[in-house]
């Protein structure tokens, strides 16, 4: 016989990734309901229009330590071992509904020998609030002085497959279309050579 009646929740929405976790109490019984396991909050969370329902092939449970649970844990075990019990101990779903890096190679188009070196950028830990075009990934790798100032005007991006990228395109865009999404498929910059000019 269930003895809890609520658990508390942190959502962990990796389009978030760089704001605080929302934190919230689920009622255990719900027009005389009652939900039992992990599955069922999950369920009445979708049903309530908490999480969108196109998220839930990428939504899963994970304890306050980030270790993953079963979608089939009891919630009374859980809660008589503490796990969700108070804001402190609460149960984390993630959600992972984009991918939470980028991946690209640098690509020299003037030196012949030098091979090219990927790259990851992780959304979560960039300066910015949010990298949501190239632009703003081209001005994360001149900031963090990957690449020196001088190379700015002689870079362009491209695809996997050697389309031109431009720098307006979305990020979100060409991750769906799986570009960028691991070391094999990386996005490429292009560094082209940069000119001196002589004066007379």
């Amino acid at each position: 016989m269930m003895t809890h009646n609520e658990l508390w929740l942190t959502y962990h929405q990796a389009s978030r990734c760089n704001k605080p976790a929302t934190t919230q109490l689920v009622e255990l019984e719900f027009q005389n309901e009652k939900l039992t396991d992990l599955e069922d909050v999950l369920e009445h969370l979708f049903r309530q229009g908490f999480v969108e329902a196109q998220h839930r092939s990428l939504s899963y449970w994970e304890n306050h330590g980030g270790k993953r649970l079963n979608p089939s844990d009891a919630l009374e075990e859980l809660l008589t071992e503490g796990a969700g019990k108070c804001p402190q101990s609460a149960l984390r779903l993630v959600i992972a509904d984009c991918p939470p890096h980028v991946w690209f190679s640098y690509v020299y188009t003037h030196k012949n020998v030098t091979p090219a070196v990927t790259q990851r950028v992780k959304f979560c830990h960039a300066q910015e609030a949010k990298l949501e075009i190239i632009a703003h990934l081209t001005n994360h790798i001149f900031r963090n002085g990957y690449l020196p100032a001088r190379y700015r005007t002689v870079v362009t991006w491209k695809g996997t497959c050697g389309r031109k990228i431009e720098e307006h395109e979305k990020l979100d865009a060409l991750l769906t279309a799986g570009e960028g999404l691991s070391e094999t498929s990386p996005l490429r910059l292009i560094i082209g050579k940069t000119r001196s000019c002589q004066f007379s």
